[in-house]
């Protein structure tokens, strides 16, 4: 639907002028007015090359675009030399000023006085990616002795993240680095006396990792008065297939939600082409690669295989497709060190299921390893390698049948994975180089076994996650529509004084509720499909607006409020009509609800979608 803006609301005023229809354009000159009242300005600045204009863009939902991700980083884009502004794509009323950076060199006051006046901005975003310079802290204090808001957006931490990763290997935890961000960034607002709350971790060029959705409701919230309560984190949705996503967002553009259960759950009933990443851990030098070639039937040496040798090779995570089941990899990880220290530090979260590799017996690094996965609600097969050099009779020893030391061998292991929380631990004892004289057949066959189940354990940790996503998704569609439907209601009451206003609102705020799967059939689908109980759904739904209105409680919130002159005058003798005055419809008021509806019934769909889909 095109936008409505001011020019086309001042023809439409012409055109009753030249009919002598005075009081009509009057009216619409009114509507001018408030929308001009309504246009909100946020100002983004930071120095040159902190990624200001790649934030903007990433807001407007016009992320860069380029083959290589880290070319963004060499090929720096040219600064932005003067003022550029873009009004947002789902709020017309609200324009992203992109401000001139400032250079390392240039004096605070300088700067300052370059931005010229700061109280035409509503609110300024405050763009730094790296630590907290003077300038940036003097700017943000002119802010607010301006009595604006200020909000910070750390960018670029994917780029801190990737060089943490390569520096600490496996003591890499993008958790704890972003913590380590967050804090230093806190503890410098905090010695200045500056708003600690206000601080977003974001990345321009992935605009659906870290914190950017948070940004995103931060700043509406500053600006556009969008409260929104629901929380939860946002990360990499590795388990739903392409196929899938790409049928998951047709639905977010033009469907209703109410699609979405069924989608999840044929995904649920034929889970072949849901993603699984199984992570083979374990100490450096334990055959951790050899185990891995294994696997995939591939020898040592040829082309695809994981490189092999008498000490630890693997020097970066590494991830090899396993040929037996489709659409599980197989990530070859680097030798963690043998201290509790060393794997509190490990990442577990973006793996599935774990391959837990030991050369030796089962030392204390196997067990802090056992109870992290353990810890994190995964699961793991406990894989002994190199079998074939532990099986060997020693010189001068008794000998004791292969057979009775391997199960000797397996029923330790057994019971020192019991010890640390591993409830039913499978054990597999596997040669790579005597692949069929022992357990490597067995592991294959486990895992090609295992594999369905496994990748339906990882869709469903991922579903939170996704509806969110959609839930987001779908509520942008929306809200794209809030503005022109608000002033198609306010110009239909200045031509068309005697139609109901009401029943047009209530039949867009309905249409709202189809769309995102709120109404009793959508409901009652949902419930047939997930097999919940469609009074379980009801109650998820707390927003008044997704229940039978009435016109008047919907009247009540759209008028503008009588003043007390108005009022009074209306009893005068001879001038006063003595009856209540006509309710005037408010633009800003229409606008206004309208928002608060979509936000309302947008936090409704995902608990209507959590419940019944996650819980029970």
């Amino acid at each position: 639907m095109a936008c409505l803006d001011e020019s086309q609301l001042r023809n439409l005023k012409a055109q009753y002028e030249a009919q002598n229809a005075k009081g009509t354009a009057s009216q619409i000159q009114e509507l001018v007015d408030c929308v001009t009242t309504l246009k909100i300005k946020v100002g983004f600045l930071g120095g040159r090359g902190a990624g200001v204009s790649t934030l903007v863009q990433a807001l407007l939902d016009k992320p860069r675009r380029v083959n290589d991700p880290w070319a963004y980083f060499r090929e720096t884009p040219e600064p932005t030399k003067q003022l550029e502004a873009h009004v947002h794509p789902t709020y017309p009323n609200l324009t992203l000023c992109d401000l001139p950076g400032f250079e390392a060199s240039e004096k605070p006051a300088a700067y300052l006085k370059r931005l010229g006046d700061l109280s035409k901005y509503s609110c300024f975003v405050v763009v730094v990616s790296g630590s907290l310079g003077d300038t940036h802290l003097q700017v943000m204090k002119a802010v607010k002795q301006k009595g604006k808001t200020c909000l910070l957006a750390r960018t670029k931490v994917d780029l801190d993240l990737h060089t943490a990763k390569r520096r600490l290997r496996f003591k890499y935890n993008p958790g704890e680095r972003l913590g380590l961000i967050r804090k230093e960034l806190t503890e410098t607002l905090a010695n200045h006396r500056m708003d600690t709350k206000k601080v977003f971790l974001v990345s321009g060029l992935e605009a659906e990792k870290y914190e950017f959705r948070y940004f995103e409701d931060g700043l509406e919230g500053e600006v556009l008065s969008l409260k929104r309560s629901h929380g939860g984190d946002l990360e990499d949705v590795t388990a739903v297939s392409p196929k899938k996503i790409e049928e998951l967002y047709n639905i977010c553009q033009s469907g209703s939600l109410a699609e979405v259960p069924g989608v999840i759950s044929s995904a649920l009933e034929e889970p072949s082409q849901i993603r699984l990443d199984v992570a083979v851990i374990g100490e450096a030098g334990c055959g951790k690669s050899s185990l891995v070639n294994a696997l995939r039937g591939v020898a040592a040496g040829e082309s695809g295989a994981a490189p092999t040798g008498v000490t630890g090779t693997t020097r970066k995570a590494t991830v090899y497709p396993l040929p037996l089941v489709p659409y599980l990899y197989l990530w070859d990880l680097p030798g963690v060190g043998v201290t509790e220290e060393d794997v509190r530090h490990l990442d577990l979260s973006r793996y599935d299921f774990f391959l837990l590799v030991a050369s030796e017996r089962y030392k204390h690094a196997h067990s802090c390893l056992a109870r992290a996965i353990a810890a994190a609600g995964k699961e793991a097969f406990f894989v002994r390698s190199k079998i074939d050099v532990d099986l060997e009779t020693r010189p001068g020893s008794q000998p004791i049948p292969k057979e009775e030391l391997q199960e000797q061998v397996r029923e330790s292991c057994a019971e020192a994975l019991k010890k640390d929380g591993v409830l039913s631990p499978q054990v597999f004892l596997v040669s790579s180089l005597a692949q069929e004289a022992y357990d490597l057949p067995l592991l294959q066959e486990a895992l090609s076994r295992s594999a369905p189940d496994l990748k339906r354990k990882a869709l469903r940790r991922a579903i939170p996650t996704v509806l969110s996503r959609l839930v987001r998704r779908k509520s942008k569609v929306l809200m794209k529509d809030v503005w022109v439907k608000a002033l198609e209601v306010c110009l239909c009451c200045v031509e068309k004084p005697d139609q109901d206003v009401t029943k047009n609102l209530m039949t867009n705020i309905a249409s709202f509720c189809i769309d995102l799967g709120l109404d009793q059939e959508s409901l009652a689908l949902t419930a047939q499909v997930t097999g919940k109980a469609l009074r379980l759904l009801q109650d998820q739904i707390r927003s008044p607006f997704a229940k039978p209105l009435d016109s008047e409680y919907v009247l009540s919130l759209i008028v503008k409020p009588v003043s007390l002159f108005t009022w009074a005058w209306d009893y005068v003798p001879f001038h006063g009509r003595g009856t209540n005055p006509e309710p005037e419809i408010s633009f800003e008021s229409t606008y206004g609800m309208l928002k608060q509806v979509v936000v309302e019934l947008s936090e409704d769909a995902e608990r209507v979608l959590h419940a019944a889909l996650v819980e029970g």
